[in-house]
């Protein structure tokens, strides 16, 4: 076990005693061991009485034959070091003997990553700082010490205000007192086309002391999912994988015209307002979906959920992404900022402002809910302060298309964009509401359809307005993201063009990235993390304006190593700067050529293989996919090494026939127990996020139970008929060679020494890509081809 801890800051003695008399705590008395006894009494807030309070600290050991209420009772000049911290960690959440010897306990805080002051306190100020260290030192259950109290009725006695500890606001919200309500924002769209401006619901969740005018910021989430899902739609519209590969024209594809940013529409009369009021006319009954904004609830964040456009409750039709979907988003936090109207009902008169707001929007989630807090960002929106954003896509072309080809987010194959449209039209699950525009949404659902394109998988002006790295020079806030780096369903590519783009445009946005080792999920209870308190630490100053150098404090990039469990490093870039070197690899061989017959569709239907079990044998040793692919050595690594970047593959391919699909994967190949991609429950119910209030799991990637001979890195696909892009086709000669570019999926990837690096080339990836029944037979000209991969040398 490791905790790390990249969210506390450092205060001097004057600070640490004015925070610590805020909360109660005592700075000085009459002895040193007076104040010990009352500053230990307020570590035990859930005993009333010192009867009580006695009985707590008799469960606690001072050492091996000591327990905490005997040691108090004895006044004592200086406290041993390792008495103090014995006690300690047994607040912190750790057991003497299981979890820590007693008689050493600061080597196992130096092995777990706990800070600690390195000498006997023999005065009450280096008590005062070592009880302030303490308690902004990370438990066991994820959260600081000072949170963990907390969550036992530390703070109850504070006035429901902000407070702030360590620079980041503590849980003194009441989370039983807390308002739900619904509103409706008038937005300046007409998706629906019928001459009304669509109406957006929004679900608020907030402290119930606003109502006696505490103005607190909103953390929003753009959540297309909140009102439900229509699945078994869904299951009918999944396209089967077309079985063939279509030859196209040659010739670029037109960039997006400012009518497909911006359709035409009827100029739109505004509501008439009646009646003003500051009370919402419905009760929000829809539960929040993410703990982070749960957590963030008890500290004096409001909570706002929407839908968007085309959802049940609100007005309008879905696009999968649309411009209508970020203008959408966009609505709700200028409502937020007071720039917007909104009503007490859908189709009411009497208007209603976020009155209780201070101005201040940060957006948060996961997935699409994180790609709209994207979009959103890149309209330069005032009243957003900040994204925190997780697994969300930056161009919905990475996400459904790569390189000419129709390729499926991982674990969805068969899924488009009109699917994931019927997948979040919610509004028709309010029938009545649906009848009024069902022809309405037939013939939307047909354009996107037909739009996507799924017979050329090419770039085309749908695509484009579907990127928001477009505008990323119209971001104006600072922005936290969040990427599994085994996410094959929101690939990584996404967040690192994101930061690319941001790069090339100069923008002054401060761009935090944090790396995992899992797939498509959250990041705030992995237990050897503090995410939840970095992003308390930044709330904070973003949205609260506390100074407490959040941008600064942060590390740039922290990314979960994939070899040592609950390890985390941190650079100052990813992929690029110093310490990152270029390396090429020749594909050196006594044959000038290698070829393979594209059979992978019959070999994965004679196997009856699924998506999973393709993924899984393709990269193996030995495997029935052998014959249909070509095994290139790249690496015997001696020593560690560590890939860090985008690699780049530049083949020279000819085919028998004029199209065929182009895969690479870069595989590590030797036997070991690697980390698990899915999170495993270390223990359930442990995380508290507030007082009395809500509690979470607490996860950590572990390595598997038994060991596994291959790990996939990275991949690409391409169209032969799209060598470098996906806009540009050519058209490809049987017989004649074809100089591609693909690039692979960016990571960051600890390979071993004993370990090898290889690269396979292969036709049609029967988890992602269409699959095609005819065998193209593909040969490459291993001498006119190499693989670019960057390497961090400057990490341990």
């Amino acid at each position: 076990m490791h905790l790390y801890q990249f969210g506390r800051i450092k205060a001097d003695l004057a600070t640490q005693k004015n925070e610590l008399t805020q909360l109660g705590f005592p700075t000085k008395e009459r002895t040193l061991s007076d104040l010990a006894r009352a500053t230990f009494a307020l570590f035990e807030p859930q005993a009333h009485g010192d009867a009580a309070t006695r009985e707590a600290w008799a469960n606690r050991a001072v050492d091996d034959d000591t327990d905490l209420a005997t040691w108090l009772a004895t006044d004592r000049d200086v406290i041993k070091r390792d008495n103090f911290y014995n006690v300690a960690l047994q607040y912190l959440g750790f057991q003497p003997r299981v979890d820590f010897d007693q008689q050493h306990p600061r080597t196992f805080m130096k092995q777990t990553g706990l800070p600690y002051q390195d000498a006997d306190i023999n005065n009450q100020d280096k008590f005062v700082s070592a009880v302030y260290l303490l308690l902004n030192t990370r438990t066991v259950n994820v959260v600081t010490l000072i949170d963990a109290l907390a969550a036992k009725g530390l703070l109850n006695t504070l006035p429901e205000r902000f407070t702030f500890f360590n620079g980041k606001s503590l849980p003194t919200f009441d989370t039983h007192q807390i308002i739900r309500e619904v509103v409706w924002i008038e937005s300046d769209l007409d998706t629906d086309g019928d001459g009304q401006r669509d109406m957006l619901e929004a679900t608020i969740i907030r402290p119930r002391v606003t109502d006696k005018g505490v103005q607190v910021p909103a953390l929003f989430t753009a959540n297309p999912y909140f009102h439900g899902t229509n699945d078994q739609d869904v299951e009918a519209a999944t396209h089967v994988p077309e079985p063939t590969l279509q030859v196209k024209a040659a010739g670029t594809q037109p960039a997006a015209t400012d009518a497909d940013w911006h359709p035409e529409q009827d100029q739109l009369p505004h509501r008439e307002v009646t009646d003003t009021t500051k009370t919402a006319s419905v009760f929000g009954d829809e539960p929040g979906i993410y703990s982070l904004n749960d957590y963030f609830l008890a500290r004096g964040f409001a909570t706002v959920y929407s839908a968007g456009v085309g959802t049940r409750g609100s007005d309008g039709l879905r696009s999968t992404g649309g411009p209508d979907e970020t203008a959408s988003a966009v609505a709700i936090i200028e409502w937020l900022d007071g720039n917007r109207r909104a009503f007490t009902t859908r189709t009411g008169h009497t208007a209603i402002t976020a009155w209780w707001c201070n101005g201040n929007v940060a957006m948060t989630g996961k997935s699409y809910l994180g790609t709209l807090a994207i979009a959103a960002a890149t309209s330069g929106v005032p009243a957003l302060k900040t994204v925190i954003s997780e697994a969300a896509i930056s161009s919905w072309y990475d996400y459904y298309r790569e390189q000419g080809l129709v390729v499926a987010p991982g674990g969805f194959q068969g899924e488009d964009a009109d699917v994931l449209a019927i997948d979040t039209y919610s509004r028709q699950q309010a029938p009545g509401d649906a009848n009024r525009v069902k022809a309405k949404w037939e013939s939307r659902l047909k354009d996107i359809s037909q739009a996507q394109d799924r017979q050329h998988g090419d770039y085309t002006p749908f695509w484009d307005v579907r990127n928001y790295r477009h505008n990323v020079a119209q971001i104006q806030c600072d922005f936290v993201s969040v990427h599994g780096l085994n996410d094959w369903n929101v690939k990584p590519r996404n967040v690192v063009k994101l930061h690319e783009a941001l790069r090339t445009v100069g923008s002054s946005v401060h761009h935090k990235m944090f790396f995992h080792q899992g797939q498509h999920v959250y990041l705030n209870n992995i237990q050897s993390l503090d995410f939840a308190d970095q992003m308390n630490l930044w709330l904070s100053n973003k949205l609260l304006g506390v100074d407490n150098d959040a941008v600064n404090a942060l590390p740039d990039v922290e990314i979960q190593d994939n070899v040592e469990a609950a390890k985390w490093v941190t650079t100052p870039d990813f992929g690029h700067g110093t310490g990152v070197t270029n390396r090429q690899f020749q594909f050196g061989t006594d044959e000038p050529t290698a070829e393979f017959k594209d059979e992978s569709t019959a070999i994965f239907n004679a196997e009856h293989d699924t998506s999973d079990s393709f993924e899984r044998q393709i990269i193996q040793p030995d495997s029935p996919y052998s014959a249909a692919r070509l095994w290139l050595p790249l690496l015997q690594a001696d020593q560690d090494v560590v890939i860090e970047g985008t690699g780049t593959l530049h083949l020279r391919v000819r085919s028998d026939a004029p199209t065929a699909i182009i895969s690479a994967r870069l595989v590590d190949i030797g036997s070991a127990f690697r980390l698990q991609p899915t999170a495993s429950i270390v223990a359930r119910g442990n995380y508290p996020l507030g007082f009395d209030w809500q509690y979470e799991n607490t996860l950590e990637f572990a390595p598997q139970k038994q060991p596994n001979a291959a790990q996939l890195i990275s991949f690409s696909h391409a169209n032969l008929q799209n060598p470098v892009d996906g806009a540009t086709a050519v058209t490809v000669n049987p017989g004649e060679w074809v100089d591609m570019q693909l690039t692979l999926q960016p990571t960051r990837y600890h390979l071993p020494a004993g370990r090898q690096l290889v690269l396979i080339v292969h036709g049609a990836d029967m988890a992602q890509t269409i699959r095609p029944t005819a065998t193209p037979t593909i040969t490459v000209d291993l001498k006119a081809s190499h693989l670019d991969l960057p390497f961090r040398n400057d990490q341990d």
